[in-house]
């Protein structure tokens, strides 16, 4: 999985250098494997399970406890605290 990280202060995810590229702080965390996240503007909501080139596979779970795996960009997503 490719190291991705959070700010503390927005929890918008992306691949970081020491800034946030989009509230300027430097409260920055890894993202772990199994990270609840949330697409931003829709209601889904699942689990980080791998990332590639700005591409996350995200397992979530529907009604009916169906699960499925989407792929979704970096820079839709926000991290659940």
């Amino acid at each position: 999985m490719k190291n991705l990280y959070y700010c503390m202060d927005c929890r918008r995810i992306a691949g970081f250098n020491g800034v946030c590229s989009y509230c300027q702080s430097q409260n920055i965390k890894e993202l772990a494997k199994k990270s609840p996240v949330n697409v931003i503007g829709t209601k889904i909501k699942g689990k980080v399970m791998n990332a590639k080139d700005h591409r996350v596979d995200i397992l979530c779970v529907d009604e009916g406890n169906i699960k499925t795996i989407r792929q979704f960009e970096v820079e839709k997503l926000r991290k659940i605290l």
